[in-house]
């Protein structure tokens, strides 16, 4: 039997408080995947009839008001703007529960409008809980296989199977992979194209530099706007096999708990140039497999 319970005690109603600083809170979503990503594999390794168990404990005013006639308050301590893909559980893969996480979700996980005006609202409604802002890609990701897809094969992009909003989601992708393929090219040489793997090395690394981009748009608006200087803006990806989030993204083979990590969103160009660099070095046919957290 496997089971993903949230727990509430009314005997020990007290749970641990929520992160009061940025890198509390960083701690609490890197040991909640790990911790998450460990159950899986448990569960994978399961004998016949061994139960599996993971627990999120859940606090009273987490869920409820003391009142009936009150609201519960609102009070995330982190923003996840994340990707709508249904193998993408936000909450359960960093490991928390009811009133945690204010999560913005959206094919590709990119930056529009609607997802900087939820932002924008919570760096002021929620100013008093938030900490962190985390952006999060995830490995094998429909919208950005799409997106390479049209600019490997631009006359797909006006196919009548894309509709103009899709297509808007694409090409907000489109200067990841650019930028993902032009460093692929350089690392691999001019025949990058022609090697095996070159397709799938360049949908990943795209999936982290759209993550890379995005976050770096992010601490953009907010350190330089001022919304709101005291919160820090995260990046990494989830691997849909492993469960694990990282930055940059690593070989299966090499995947392991000490590897989870959010990395700082990127402050300069260059920073986007060396993670794209890190990542095309790492996949490059014959190269070094294994890549530890930048």
């Amino acid at each position: 039997m496997i089971d993903y319970t949230f727990r509430f005690d009314p005997q020990r109603s007290n749970v641990e408080p929520q992160p009061a600083t940025s890198e509390d809170a960083r701690r609490a979503l890197i040991e909640g995947n790990r911790k998450f990503a460990d159950w899986i594999k448990s569960c994978r390794c399961a004998a016949e009839g061994e139960d599996k168990e993971f627990v999120v404990r859940c606090g009273l005013n987490s869920i409820l008001s003391v009142d009936v006639h009150e609201f519960p308050t609102q009070k995330p301590f982190a923003v996840v703007v994340g990707c709508s893909d249904a193998r993408v559980p936000t909450e359960m893969l960093f490991g928390q529960g009811f009133n945690d996480l204010f999560v913005v979700r959206n094919a590709g996980n990119v930056l529009s409008d609607v997802v900087q005006g939820s932002i924008d609202f919570t760096l002021n409604a929620l100013k008093d809980s938030v900490r962190l802002i985390v952006v999060l890609g995830h490995t094998n990701c429909g919208a950005v296989k799409g997106a390479v897809d049209a600019y490997l094969n631009p006359g797909r992009f006006w196919s009548k199977s894309y509709s103009p909003n899709l297509r808007l989601i694409f090409q907000r992708i489109f200067v990841a992979v650019r930028e993902s393929d032009n460093m692929i090219r350089e690392v691999w040489g001019p025949d990058a194209q022609r090697q095996p793997g070159y397709q799938d090395a360049l949908i990943e690394t795209a999936v982290c530099l759209n993550a890379a981009h995005t976050s770096f748009a992010l601490r953009q608006e907010i350190k330089e706007g001022g919304a709101n200087p005291d919160v820090e803006v995260l990046f990494g990806a989830y691997d849909v096999r492993t469960q694990h989030v990282c930055m940059p993204t690593a070989p299966i083979d090499a995947q392991s708990a000490e590897m989870v990590n959010l990395a700082t969103a990127p402050q300069r160009p260059e920073e986007l140039a060396s993670l794209a660099r890190e990542i095309a070095t790492g996949l490059k046919p014959g190269g070094k497999a294994a890549r530890r957290p930048a």
